[in-house]
């Protein structure tokens, strides 16, 4: 028990809080930096000194980014804080003996209760490196925002002055991983009612590039290169990007925040317990202690009730479902947040009395969630020798734009709990999306969980 304390201690101390770029601005602001009016985006002065000022455009994304990061990293699933031990009270011998032959899932709630008096402790560390976001690469640049020129003449248009139909093209690399360790608690009040609690320790880094490249549909034509970018500013990069011709550059931000998230406190009571089936009722209520302008909480309250059926709860191999909806409040950062249904679909399987095979599917649909979505736009231009207008010739360049929508958020979650000695259990765990295109994703997230039963 010493070493296990002993371990809670250390991964707690390396998730204490402490940021440097998130205490003065908070982590939430990183990618709003980006075209703010702080850091206008002004380009070479040649004769031309040509400010590109879609900002607001460019920024609406970000910012839409922004929200569902903070929100989906705030609201992850922690797993059950149930102990993989269950115990019944035999009436004719006044002892407690183990009810069950397996040790429970690790992300989802069992129907069976601990036992009157009986105390869990533990943790999980959760390693997530974010791949993905709306089907849109992170890592990989899918990102891209088009950045039109200044209306320099008023007119609504970018044909007149013929140089403002040129157009930046901004390509977003953004390196997101959270590490979160969760010291959790389980207690059995009485035979029937077990209460719970699960506390995040959170660590959440971003590091931000954004390479933009000047298209020249306008220009292209002009002899002298007439938009470039200026090598002497600072794009937060640390020394000199500019590349190809100075029509390529590089700006970049990159922050780290850590601290404790949201704890969720929990409540499950026994309905039946039989031989063929256990059903049980719970609440989880998610607290807003986690920072939200450094993403590691939602900033407003979440209470979950649920519903568990256990099939076999007593057997070598026992499925299991649980059914749930999540009322969430408003946040003063991030305004109002969507309400889920949740839902899990498993089983745990005992081939020995030491090993527990467990699989699950994971369901959270957000609803009435901002998304982000693509659709084509025309960008009107012309060349400097085209007569005036009204003439035009066109691009046409995928957009970003916000829609209001369910998202469907599917895990697979598959592992095994281990009994080395005593009521020790060690248990590894991955999760893994099965929808591409939905939300925040991890392609392979690690989970490596520790309890005691007392």
């Amino acid at each position: 028990m010493r070493r296990l304390s002993r371990t809670v201690v250390t991964l707690a101390l390396l998730l204490a809080p402490s940021a440097v770029w998130a205490q003065d601005q908070g982590l939430s602001n990183l990618l709003l930096t980006f075209f703010s009016p702080a850091r206008p985006f002004v380009l070479l002065n040649t004769g031309h000194q040509a400010h590109f000022s879609s900002a607001t455009e460019a920024r609406s994304t970000l910012n839409l980014l922004n929200r569902n990061i903070a929100y989906q990293l705030a609201s992850f699933p922690l797993g059950s804080s149930s102990g993989g031990f269950t115990f019944t009270l035999d009436p004719s011998l006044g002892v407690l003996n183990r009810s069950a032959e397996s040790f429970g899932p690790l992300f989802a709630e069992r129907a069976l209760t601990a036992g009157k008096g009986k105390l869990t402790l533990g943790g999980n560390y959760v390693r997530s490196t974010w791949d993905r976001f709306e089907g849109q690469g992170l890592d990989s640049g899918d990102l891209v925002l088009t950045l039109t020129h200044q209306d320099t003449n008023g007119d609504g248009s970018t044909l007149q002055p013929f140089f403002e139909g040129d157009v930046i093209d901004a390509r977003l690399r953004l390196n997101l991983t959270t590490d979160t360790f969760v010291a959790f608690a389980n207690y059995g009040i009485t035979d029937r009612f077990d209460i719970g609690v699960a506390v995040p320790f959170v660590r959440v880094k971003m590091d931000a590039v954004i390479h933009t490249t000047i298209v020249n549909l306008a220009t292209q034509n002009v002899v002298a290169t007439f938009h470039q970018f200026d090598a002497s500013q600072d794009t937060g990069c640390g020394g000199d990007r500019v590349t190809n011709g100075r029509l390529e550059n590089d700006f970049c931000a990159s922050g780290d925040a850590s601290g404790i998230g949201d704890i969720v406190v929990r409540g499950k009571l026994g309905l039946a317990q039989g031989d063929n089936l256990s059903l049980a009722a719970g609440v989880d209520v998610r607290l807003p202690t986690g920072k939200e302008a450094d993403l590691l909480g939602t900033g407003t309250t979440q209470i979950k009730p649920y519903l568990v059926a256990g099939f076999l709860p007593k057997g070598k191999f026992s499925p299991h479902v649980n059914v749930g909806y999540t009322l969430t409040g408003t946040s003063d950062l991030l305004g109002a947040l969507p309400d889920e249904l949740d839902w899990t679909v498993g089983f745990d399987a005992a081939p020995s009395s030491r090993l527990t095979i467990t699989g699950d599917v994971i369901g959270r649909s957000l609803l009435k969630a901002r998304r982000l979505s693509t659709r084509d736009r025309e960008f009107f231009y012309r060349l400097g020798s085209d007569p005036a207008p009204p003439f035009r010739r066109t691009e046409v360049r995928p957009e970003f734009f916000e829609e209001e929508a369910t998202m469907n958020l599917i895990l697979g979650s598959a592992g095994f709990k281990l009994n080395p000695f005593g009521r020790l259990l060690i248990s590894f765990n991955a999760l893994f999306p099965l929808t591409k295109n939905n939300g925040l994703q991890d392609d392979f997230t690690p989970v490596f969980a520790i309890d005691y039963n007392f």
